[in-house]
């Protein structure tokens, strides 16, 4: 009897899906004690990834009746759901969803349980983290907000205060909200909204125990996904690299490496490079029909907004194909599972890609304190984790403060939250006194009423009135953004039957560019009125409108470099004025 291969003991399931060996994969899940089921393989794809992409959609649906993750992406940062819409298969696609959303809702409880416990365990603390968002727009920058997050947390109870609610229209919106995180006696985790306009407590259990049936998608919530292009937008920080500042002509003098005093700790300054902002459509899966609306409505598109997309790096990518070495039968699962095994350019495995990719470079920069009365990894990470469930721009905070960062504690942090706005983030008044914050000697005491709903709150716990948590990826934004057919569960991205809860303030990318260049054109112009976003996008392709804003772009870039040419020409004599100083010693 002839040994296996090495690579089909060392990736079994993956060599049974490649084979399509359905009864061997049958085997290997009953048996699986030992087995790592979304284990990846050299080219990037977990077992149920490659089930998609070579379309053996029966060995996917055993991998995800068996629980494998339905959520983990490949190298390309695309999902399992984004592969699935590719192959075009309507009723896949919404068995894909329905797994996925289920997975999303009580892995996501889970882990909302376990940071709550894990905090239990640490110091209870106050402090504030204020986020100013800027932009290169020219003045979208004035119209981005500011807001200062109250953050409370004691026990297994963590309350942020917010003042900045949502973007709606051409406008941010403001509020007075709480959200709220605790344990129920039952000891599952909490997620409540404090309206204190509304005097509104919005409540919401997140089980682990849900009925997997209650996140089924609605029926034609898939026609969306189909007919319009699969996007995925991620930070690229594969090779980020940190570097201290220097301090420009004073570096002549001095060591050069720059520090800066922030909220009375002294920080050093780092630079992250090659930090960037990618988003990626895919068209491969759209019939002709669809690629034509799509292109009669970005031909409805106003100048300005057509320009700042064209100002951005889009290009066509490596990820383009032409050739399906499966379905030509031309790759063995020895040479696949082989990562030596090189594939000529334009081939890969599954069904020709046809990719666009728009990409901004960032200079992320942190400042860096030594010293600091709280802990990133027991204290900031498990609460900005809470948060990024239900809020895009804590998300983008997470992914960059779970790398492996510079020593000390990041007081400070600027990131890219979209391709136009980056937001600078800084923590201040660590456990300064205040409404339901009393310091002692050498720790601080969070008043209990802090994590109680006021009385006189009218308390809503069906999700009649939008709050909550949903697990939405990009493909879930842009379609409730265009108008699709969503409904949702407490996993609600699929469209599940049952508790409706949108959070009101996750937007897509384009969305998002889109409305900030109305708003630049309402602050350059001055004559455009408020209306709703389609109709915004009419109105400001006025000739009027158009003429002030490029020529606003014209004299900020004029401005820049002249600044730029005063900098470079001070250095030049202060560079001078050392040479001639050292000369006549």
């Amino acid at each position: 009897m002839p040994l296996d291969s090495p690579a089909k003991l060392e990736y079994p399931l993956h060599w049974a899906v490649f084979t399509n060996e359905q009864d061997e994969l049958k085997e290997l899940l009953q048996n699986r004690s030992t087995l790592e089921i979304d284990k990846v393989d050299p080219r990037g794809r977990t077992a149920l990834m490659l089930a998609v992409t070579i379309r053996h959609f029966e060995c996917a649906r055993l991998l995800m009746d068996a629980g494998a993750d339905a959520s983990i992406p490949n190298k390309e940062m695309w999902s399992v759901s984004n592969e699935a819409v590719a192959q075009g298969n309507e009723e896949f696609v919404q068995s894909v969803i329905h797994h996925r959303d289920y997975q999303r809702a009580t892995r996501g409880a889970q882990a909302m349980r376990r940071s709550l416990e894990k905090l239990r365990d640490v110091p209870d603390f106050f402090c504030e983290m204020n986020w100013d968002f800027s932009s290169w727009v020219p003045f979208l920058s004035q119209a981005c907000p500011s807001d200062c997050h109250k953050v409370y947390k004691k026990g297994s109870n963590v309350r942020i205060d917010t003042t900045l609610v949502s973007f709606e229209g051409a406008n941010w919106i403001r509020g007075n909200q709480s959200y709220m995180f605790r344990l129920s006696d039952q000891g599952f985790a909490e997620f409540i909204v404090l309206d204190h306009d509304e005097r509104i407590a919005a409540v919401q259990e997140l089980r682990d125990d849900d009925i997997f049936n209650e996140y089924r998608p609605l029926p034609g919530a898939m026609e969306d996904r189909l007919n319009n292009t699969i996007s995925t937008t991620y930070i690229d920080v594969d090779n980020i690299g940190f570097e201290r500042t220097s301090r420009g002509f004073l570096s002549w003098f001095t060591s050069g490496e720059s520090n800066e005093t922030v909220d009375g700790y002294d920080c050093k300054v780092l630079n992250a490079s090659n930090v960037h902002f990618v988003t990626k459509r895919r068209y491969d899966h759209l019939t002709r029909e669809a690629r034509d609306r799509l292109a009669q409505e970005e031909a409805s598109e106003s100048k300005a907004v057509s320009s700042f997309k064209k100002m951005m790096s889009t290009n066509k990518t490596d990820e383009n194909t032409k050739r399906d070495l499966f379905a030509e039968g031309a790759i063995t699962p020895d040479q696949y599972l082989d990562p030596n095994y090189e594939f000529e350019p334009g081939c890969d495995i599954g069904k020709a890609r046809e990719v666009v990719k728009r990409s901004n470079a960032f200079k992320a920069t942190l400042w860096m304190a030594d010293e600091y009365p709280l802990s990133l990894h027991d204290q900031i990470i498990p609460i900005v984790e809470l948060m990024a469930v239900n809020s895009p721009h804590f998300a983008r905070l997470h992914n960059f403060i779970r790398l492996q960062l510079p020593a000390g504690f990041p007081v400070k942090i600027e990131i890219p939250l979209f391709h136009i706005v980056s937001a600078r983030i800084a923590f201040q008044n660590v456990n300064s006194p205040g409404k339901h914050v009393i310091p002692l000697d050498d720790s601080v005491l969070i008043e209990d009423e802090a994590f109680e709903i006021p009385q006189g709150y009218i308390i809503d716990d069906d999700g009649s009135r939008n709050y909550g948590i949903t697990w939405e990826d990009d493909d879930d934004r842009n379609m409730r953004n265009r108008g699709g057919a969503t409904g949702g569960g407490a996993g609600g991205g699929g469209g599940a039957t049952g508790r409706t809860r949108f959070m009101r303030n996750n937007y897509s990318d384009d969305y998002m560019l889109q409305l900030a260049i109305e708003q630049s054109l309402q602050e350059s112009g001055g004559a455009l009125p408020t209306l709703p976003p389609g109709d915004l996008v009419a109105a400001s392709s006025s000739a009027g409108a158009e003429t002030e804003f490029f020529r606003a772009i014209r004299d900020s870039q004029v401005e820049a470099d002249r600044r730029r040419r005063e900098e470079e020409q001070f250095e030049e004599e202060m560079r001078k004025v050392l040479e001639l100083s050292k000369t006549e010693q």
